[in-house]
């Protein structure tokens, strides 16, 4: 008997030890895991030099008094002593052209060096690399822009939220699924940010896709994104007045809420936008004022749609080119070229396929099938449906042509 007892207070001892140690290595396990997890997010320390923050400061200010050559000359300067906040303003400043020729390879250079280094605009860093590699045209760049937002959100910027809920909306770069839709939109939202409301509206008043639809709730979004961007415009801020526009002149599908269907009030928001020098609402506004009288505001949206186009705007540059092509208005034709090919600069599809046509047929400008075949290619490479069906034509036209021509060389 006392053998037995012996033995089993033996064994329990041993199944103690073996729990302690299986916690042990348990407990290093997750240590390690944290420990990683918090490497693989960590960037590099950033150097802090109070008299380089001072002159980065004073290069902004530079910047909202027009001296924009300086200011770039400033954020060049530290940027190349390895200062990360430095590189972050300098890739803005070759973004928007701000004092020097914009250049988005240097943009985004520089925002990859930036981002190696853990510092207050890193977040904001990662997401600035997804817009850029959204504007791309390489095959994986909506894939690589959502993996930018992803990190953008790990860093605490939570704007790259609503990106990322766009992507999975609309599945690009992604498979679609609208429950991670609006989880990021959802989560956009209670960070503030309204247009991710508008949003989330859009898809639980649908009802598609297997989603449950709530108009109540759906309701009660737009209501909530309505007052903020109201406060939001009071603050001086262009977007919102443009996204109030564009809300009152399109309603939120599927929700009759005739408070918010009213294109007297969408002019004037997009006026507001307008006045603060939003290209995209002068854009909107110059179509708008065509769909209500033409005849009356086509001189206005003509005028809008110049001042847009020249700002950068390729949807404002395309309608252009278009009015010219049909000679409305009295535009001379040949000047639709003129108008596409700026559309094309700021890489709007519409142009590209546009112009692509003008080379083919060859009225207004020395036939050129080759020209045409490259233009189309740039929409091929933005997933542009129409661009892909017309370079699948002109190049099978191309082939046989050239067939043509190779058999007739061989018969002389």
């Amino acid at each position: 008997m006392g053998n037995s007892i012996a033995i089993y207070v033996n064994n329990e001892r041993q199944l103690k030890l073996m729990i302690a140690f299986l916690l042990v290595i348990i407990g290093v396990l997750i240590t390690y895991i944290i420990y990683d997890h918090h490497l693989d997010g960590k960037g590099k320390p950033s150097p802090i030099q109070p008299f380089v923050m001072k002159q980065l400061t004073l290069a902004k200010n530079l910047q909202k008094q027009g001296d924009l050559l300086e200011s770039a000359r400033i954020f060049e300067k530290y940027a190349i002593q390895g200062y990360p906040d430095a590189m972050f303003y300098l890739a803005k400043v070759y973004t928007k052209g701000w004092g020097v020729k914009p250049d988005l390879i240097k943009a985004r250079w520089h925002l990859l060096n930036a981002v190696e280094y853990d510092f207050s605009n890193r977040g904001e860093t990662a997401y600035q690399l997804g817009k850029l590699y959204q504007k791309s045209s390489g095959p994986d760049c909506n894939t690589i822009a959502v993996e930018w937002f992803k990190k953008s959100i790990k860093w605490n910027y939570l704007k790259a939220a609503v990106s990322l809920g766009t992507h999975y909306e609309k599945g690009i770069g992604v498979s679609q699924d609208l429950d991670k839709a609006i989880y990021y939109y959802e989560m956009a939202t209670h960070d503030g940010i309204t247009i991710a409301a508008l949003k989330h509206a859009q898809i639980i008043s649908s009802g598609n896709f297997g989603v449950k639809r709530d108009i109540e709730y759906a309701a009660t979004l737009i209501k909530f994104a309505v007052e903020n961007l109201e406060l939001d415009v009071g603050r001086g801020k262009a977007s919102a007045a443009k996204t109030l526009g564009r809300l009152y002149r399109d309603g939120i599908s599927n929700i009759h809420l005739p408070e918010y269907t009213n294109l007297e009030k969408s002019v004037f928001w997009f006026r507001r936008a307008s006045d603060l020098d939003n290209i995209g609402a002068k854009h909107d506004l110059a179509k708008l004022l065509l769909i209500i009288d033409e005849e009356r505001h086509h001189k206005e949206a003509i005028i809008l749609l110049k001042t847009s186009a020249n700002s950068g705007h390729g949807g404002a540059a395309t309608s252009l080119g278009r009015m010219h092509l049909a000679e409305k208005y009295n535009l001379p034709k040949t000047d639709a070229i003129i108008w596409f090919s700026k559309g094309v600069d700021a890489g709007h599809t519409g142009a590209i396929k546009e112009l692509a046509i003008i080379y083919y047929q060859g009225e207004l400008v020395e036939r050129d099938i080759n020209t045409a075949i490259k233009l189309l290619q740039k929409g091929e490479n933005k997933g542009h449906s129409q661009s892909i069906r017309l370079l699948n034509q002109y190049r099978k036209e191309k082939i046989t042509h050239d067939r043509n021509e190779t058999e007739n060389i061989s018969k002389v």
